[in-house]
């Protein structure tokens, strides 16, 4: 990453649009998200704020969350039973979603997969914070329905680990964030293979974040044979900001799963 004071604008906007460029594989519409809902949020706004130095983004409890906008008892009436939803949007710096996408589901998730789809659009996440300013955040959560003594519940995690949830803990996964004045420059190259193939697929990672939010090791658990997305993923990561994971609401050195989807149409 390169900062130079004396760069002209015209370059930083070049500089974020290949930045954003990096994700098309995984969701088209992040280049949206880094080169126009970053300033959605006015300096006055930011100014009558008092701001933590750091803040991951968060799925929040007010009117507007996720958790409040989904009628649970609608989808228990639908017939939605025990079931569980992996899914990922950029939180802009007003804290609403920006493009969304699915991972996984449980068996006989359709009915909770579609509602969440539907309420993204309409969701207040808390937006996350670097350098005490709202920034841009790529968020991974997890949405599980359970239905207990014949009452449906609904539980949000910030996170994509089924063993976390099972365990209880209080988790917030690390998130790539942007921070103001970095500039993406010479990161390595998409394999042209890839490219050239049209290839889609999905790459797991067991990734290392320490307690600042820089990546400490990338391990590969499993990738599409032929295509060394895997070799690229372990350049790339070290180049780009994130969060540090938090537990129990602490920042702290983290290793977790992350899955990256490449070649894939966002919301499928």
């Amino acid at each position: 990453m390169v900062h130079d004071p004396d760069v002209s604008k015209s370059s930083r906007e070049k500089s974020r649009i290949e930045f954003g460029m990096i994700f098309f594989r995984r969701a088209p519409l992040f280049l949206g998200l880094f080169v126009a809902a970053l300033r959605v949020v006015g300096s006055s706004e930011l100014q009558a704020e008092t701001l933590p130095d750091r803040r991951p983004a968060l799925i929040g409890s007010g009117p507007g969350s996720l958790v409040n906008l989904i009628d649970v008892q609608v989808l228990f009436q639908k017939g939605q039973r025990d079931a569980w939803v992996m899914f990922e949007c950029g939180v802009a710096g007003d804290g609403y979603a920006r493009g969304s996408d699915f991972f996984t589901a449980s068996p006989n998730a359709d009915l909770l997969k579609n509602e969440i789809r539907k309420r993204l659009r309409q969701t207040r996440f808390i937006p996350a914070v670097y350098n005490h300013r709202r920034t841009s955040a790529w968020f991974n959560g997890t949405a599980v329905f359970v239905v207990a003594n014949g009452r449906p519940h609904l539980q949000l995690y910030a996170h994509q680990d089924l063993d976390e949830i099972k365990r209880g803990a209080d988790f917030v996964a690390p998130q790539f964030i942007d921070v103001p004045d970095n500039y993406y420059l010479n990161l390595p190259h998409f394999p042209s293979v890839a490219t050239h193939d049209e290839a889609a697929g999905v790459v797991k990672l067991r990734h290392s974040v320490d307690a600042n939010g820089k990546t400490t090791d990338v391990q590969v658990i499993s990738e599409p044979p032929g295509y060394q997305l895997g070799d690229y993923l372990k350049k790339l990561l070290p180049r780009l900001d994130f969060s540090p994971g938090y537990r129990n609401g602490k920042p702290t050195a983290t290793t977790y799963t992350l899955t990256w989807w490449f070649g894939r149409v966002v919301g499928r």
